[in-house]
């Protein structure tokens, strides 16, 4: 062979051979160092996420234990400034969710959900300052603009760090924060309440003591939020290794995903995204209208308001019992199968609340409607997360789900204003069709993933002519790629 030849390898490289959506085996070492790392990451990514969620759920909420303590009269709101308080958070954050999304790719995620967390908190401060409901509103608007980047930011980032497998349970361990938010949300702005400075009402405190919290929180958070995996430096290098190999099988690298206009329009059209936006819907309008008015419910009962924003807690606590419940069966038994076990209580206690004469039972069920509601949040999110196949489709595809399940928020305070109590007929059967049209819609896409998954195993497709870029643009239609149930 002459110098200026080339043999037929040399002309023609091969592409790298390389599967996506394999479960890769691991040696009995690389478990132990597989255990090992993903003990640091979830040392060092769960509690600061979890801890900024709790702030904004309870920066968000709290206008429930405002309005119970005197916020309607404080401000002499209208009826319906009363709703558009609780709803005008609501279409901000539908509307800017999607777009927040896209802009996490854009920046580093500790940059990203430090800027919006001090936002919110100075949202929030500024509300004890508002002096008519008109400020009030506007002011209620921003907190929306800045808090739609956390939900679906964190449940995209999340998946930057876990594969399939792994992140269903770090999600519910994250949507921990809701229930925990409640527990902890409604006494402590009781508490506030008894907290008198100058001039300002006592439900303005609870806007000026929890914005700041979360401000220091939000400060934190932007100096130890870690960014992507292949980036961090607390891996030794056995674990760097193993976790990027493992994660580059799984999904894909996080840092290495590109946001594109056609992609995103791929996401947009999938019908699949949109029955999940449907689901989520139900299950978080009954979260909502539990989260937000129980206070009001249970003052209808004959309680004080304080006494009330207490008492409101209780529902809170059963979730966070059901939460534990999801934690154990995770992994063991189906998504669909929590879902619809969850939606049955959830519905059953409900509607025993709602129909049912006497305080205790009125309480006692409501408080079950909580141990059902409450969990199906990380269950339908997990659930829609593993399905998506890629990263990038997955950031987008939250964003949508979980904004579009926010109209719930713009919609559900309509149905509970006070011309409408004690019986708020409309409001809950809005509640129960909505839910149970989310168990019918879970149930279509059971049988369609199914049925997917058998055509799939039935009919292998070899794909080793395309580069890893090709076959990850595929996200779930890659033949690879098997629906979790």
């Amino acid at each position: 062979m002459t110098s200026g030849s080339y043999s037929d390898q040399e002309k023609h490289p091969q592409k790298e051979e390389f599967q996506v959506n394999v479960l890769q085996e691991l040696t009995e070492d690389e478990k132990i160092i597989c255990t090992r790392a993903r003990r640091k990451i979830d040392t060092r990514i769960l509690p600061i996420v979890v801890i900024i969620y709790i702030s904004a759920l309870i920066d968000r909420s709290n206008i429930g234990a405002a309005l119970a303590n005197g916020l309607k009269d404080g401000l002499k709101l209208s009826n319906g400034e009363t709703a558009n308080v609780t709803s005008i958070f609501y279409i901000f954050y539908i509307i800017c969710e999607v777009p927040s999304n896209i802009l996490l790719k854009k920046f580093n995620p500790h940059t990203w959900f430090g800027f919006i967390g001090t936002a919110w908190s100075v949202t929030c401060i500024l509300l004890a300052f508002a002096n008519s409901g008109t400020t009030f509103i506007i002011a209620r608007s921003f907190l929306g603009v800045f808090e739609a980047g956390l939900t679906p930011g964190v449940v995209s980032y999340l998946s930057y760090w876990y594969t399939r497998n792994e992140v269903s349970y770090r999600m519910t361990l994250f949507f921990c924060a809701v229930p925990i938010a409640g527990v902890i949300g409604n006494p402590f702005a009781a508490a506030l309440t008894g907290i008198k400075v100058g001039k300002l009402h006592k439900f303005q405190s609870i806007f000026l003591f929890e914005g700041l919290i979360t401000l220091v929180i939000s400060i934190v958070a932007f100096f130890i939020i870690k960014d992507y995996p292949d980036q961090a430096k607390f891996f030794t290098p056995q674990e760097h290794e193993l976790v990027v190999r493992r994660l580059r099988a799984d999904q894909g690298m996080a840092s290495k995903a590109k946001a594109t206009f056609k992609e995103t329009l791929e996401v947009l059209l999938d019908w699949k995204v949109w029955a999940f936006c449907q689901i989520y819907f139900g299950v978080n309008n009954a979260y909502t209208v539990l989260s937000i008015f129980s206070p009001t419910m249970i003052k209808n009962l004959g309680y004080k308001g304080t006494t009330a924003t207490y008492m409101a807690a209780i529902p809170n606590f059963c979730g966070l019992l059901g939460c534990v419940i999801v934690l154990y069966f995770l992994n063991r038994i189906k998504y669909t199968f929590l879902l619809f076990a969850f939606g049955i209580v959830t519905i059953v206690g409900y509607l025993v609340a709602a129909y049912v004469s006497g305080v205790a039972i009125k309480i006692i069920f409501l408080s079950v409607a909580g141990l059902g509601s409450i969990p199906n949040i990380p269950v339908l999110i997990s659930w829609m997360s593993v399905n998506q196949g890629g990263i990038y489709k997955g950031t987008i595809a939250s964003a949508l789900v979980v904004s579009y399940s926010s109209i719930c928020g713009a919609v559900s305070p309509h149905f509970f204003t006070d011309n409408l109590a004690p019986k708020y007929t409309a409001g809950n059967l809005f509640c129960t069709c909505m839910y149970g049209l989310s168990l019918l819609l879970a149930t279509v896409l059971f049988f369609y993933f199914r049925a997917q998954n058998k055509h799939r195993e039935e009919n292998p497709m070899d794909l080793s002519h395309l580069s890893e870029e090709e076959q990850r643009r595929m996200n779930d239609k890659h033949p690879l790629f098997r629906y979790k149930l």
